[in-house]
């Protein structure tokens, strides 16, 4: 996974150490929409069920768990991993955080070194973990702090892009550093591992957040399946009632026909990224989850989605011919069946806690004892949740 010691030691080096704050805190008053117990379920049905399920399966190298995110200031995700999973399975989480709050002008720069000063010192987490200012789409660029410190880290045994906004909001053709540039080029990195790691990826959906031109080349893909992978056709049709280019028209003209359109481009195109390592990666899509932001949309429109990738091994074509050896290609018609089927089978957080009080007030619980770690109020935060369901 890692070269040795010395890209350790080099990742180490120009890590600005932040105060240690040993005086009295004030507990915080004001939450966020993020705060809400749906959160919660995903950090714990999606992400650590995720997690969990991949250590069943692989040992990270050296016990350390390796963990690229996008974490808010009170680096609420990583406290949750260090507790659930970290502190029973005796594993080192170490990790790389990109948040503009890093930043010495940016306001919110005082809480968050207060929070990454918190989680360094929680038994289980490297000390040389960090959190940094770079845009995470700097990564997109080898010149940038962003690679750098992305490289010397990784390969990574979980990615956590959790959006505000949308992975598909840019246009394909902007020369700006975009998402897709960022996540090709941990691809190239993540091709490096030997054993099985995880995507966790969270998006805003619909049309303010989806550019035309995106959904456009997701749509291209989806009529090629249709067209080329029979079993596809079949599964397209039983599933979302689209089996020919006017019924995949139709359904892309409206908010709820697109969604599944757009997940299924999305996570083909991952997966297309990783097919093309050499040897290939096989990709899985293991878990699809969404609630609604805008309460007055007529489908979830955040999405989460958990993806695992397992190195294969297989050799590669030699152009010589001496070493070529037979080996079974990995089928992209398959790999799209499934993921359909899995899109089609998404599950609504919204409607699961609304059918469940069980499963609300445990989720409650856990956000109230996980927000007093980082210095809310539980009590505060309980009445905030009872408002919002009043």
């Amino acid at each position: 996974m890692e070269n040795g010691g010395a890209p350790e030691e080099g990742f180490a080096d120009d890590i600005v150490r932040v105060s240690i704050y040993d005086v009295p805190l004030l507990a915080k008053k004001d939450f966020l929409p993020w705060h809400q117990p749906r959160k919660q379920f995903v950090r714990q049905n999606q992400w650590c069920e995720q997690i969990e399920r991949m250590l069943e399966d692989m040992q990270p190298a050296d016990n350390v768990l390796r963990y690229l995110g996008l974490p808010g200031v009170d680096l609420l995700d990583l406290r949750h991993f260090h507790t659930a999973i970290c502190l029973p399975r005796n594993l080192t989480l170490r990790f790389l955080g990109f948040n503009t709050a890093a930043n010495p002008t940016n306001e919110n720069q005082t809480e968050l070194n207060i929070s990454l000063d918190e989680v360094r010192r929680l038994e289980f987490v490297d000390p040389r973990s960090d959190v940094i200012a770079d845009d995470f789409t700097r990564v997109a660029n080898d010149t940038s702090l962003a690679w750098k410190r992305a490289l010397a880290l990784g390969p990574y045994d979980v990615i956590n892009l959790d959006l505000c906004d949308g992975f598909g909001l840019k246009g394909p053709d902007t020369l700006d550093d975009t998402h897709y540039k960022a996540v090709n080029r941990l691809m190239s990195l993540q091709a490096r591992t030997k054993t099985p790691w995880l995507l966790l990826l969270t998006t805003r959906v619909g049309d303010q957040h989806v550019h035309p031109d995106v959904l456009k080349a997701f749509l291209e893909k989806y009529l090629a399946n249709l067209t080329d992978c029979p079993p596809f056709k079949d599964a397209s049709g039983k599933l979302l009632a689209i089996e020919d280019q006017p019924a995949l028209q139709a359904a892309a003209a409206t908010g709820t026909g697109a969604l599944p359109l757009f997940l299924c481009g999305l996570t083909k195109w991952l997966f297309g990224l990783a097919l093309e390592h050499q040897p290939p990666t096989l990709p899985e899509l293991r878990s699809v989850l969404g609630y609604r932001v805008d309460h007055g949309v007529q489908h979830e429109d955040l999405i989460s989605l958990a993806i695992r990738f397992t190195p294969t091994f297989q050799p590669t074509p030699d152009p010589l011919g001496l070493g070529n050896q037979s080996v079974a290609k990995l089928d992209e018609c398959a790999l799209s069946v499934k993921v359909l089927n899995r899109v089609a089978k998404r599950r609504d957080v919204d409607a699961i806690l609304k059918e469940n009080a069980v499963i609300v007030a445990q989720m409650v619980d856990a956000t109230a004892n996980l927000l007093a770690i980082a210095r809310y109020d539980p009590d505060a935060y309980r009445a905030w949740v009872q408002a919002l369901n009043a």
